[in-house]
């Protein structure tokens, strides 16, 4: 609504909001801002080649050096639960994948599972979880992930909240994603086994 407008309706609590919103936005637009600076994220290559795994990009192919001495562990389905119970969900996300841990904060997967909406789905992702609050060690994966809705099925990319808990042989990584565009909130725990 116009100021005029608004004076013509006796509506002066508009203009006053109006206002507000001008002084706030000049506020912000004042402040410096910049991206945080991960020093992580130049060395994921690095990382990558340390732990064994490599992309070769004639042939559009992740592979896995699984003689390599490095963390290994097969990463195996996972439970899921959808806020939404009237939808024909897929709960049991049967699947399997390698995750290689680069440090006690870093590692890199991949694999397959059956997604909530019935649909094959391969990931490759990067866990960063430098937070500890006993034994929960709490970050976020990025990546890349394949069969849902968005463009087709095509790959999209992906940036999740992780929790995980990790023992010597045994692991469970947690992670839950909100309601957004009409879909279910869901959680999702995925378990791991650590190979010898």
């Amino acid at each position: 609504m116009s100021e005029q407008a608004a004076l013509l309706q006796g509506d002066t609590q508009s203009i006053v909001r109006q206002d507000e919103k001008e002084a706030l936005g000049a506020d912000l637009a004042r402040q410096s801002w910049s991206l945080p600076k991960w020093d992580n994220v130049g060395k994921i290559g690095d990382q990558m080649k340390d732990a064994g795994i490599t992309f070769n990009k004639e042939e559009g192919k992740l592979k896995f050096d699984l003689e390599s001495k490095k963390d290994t562990w097969l990463q195996v389905g996972a439970l899921s639960y959808h806020s939404k119970r009237d939808g024909n969900y897929n709960e049991q996300n049967y699947g399997i994948g390698i995750l290689r841990r680069i440090d006690d904060e870093s590692a890199f997967a991949v694999g397959y599972y059956k997604n909530s909406i019935h649909r094959d789905t391969f990931y490759a992702t990067y866990h960063y979880t430098p937070y500890e609050v006993g034994p929960v060690k709490l970050g976020l994966q990025v990546g890349l992930v394949s069969g849902y809705k968005a463009l087709g099925g095509a790959p999209v990319p992906l940036l999740l909240p992780l929790a995980t808990i990790e023992g010597k042989r045994t692991a469970v990584d947690l992670t839950c994603i909100p309601a957004f565009g009409g879909a279910s909130a869901v959680c999702a725990a995925q378990f791991r086994f650590k190979f010898d």
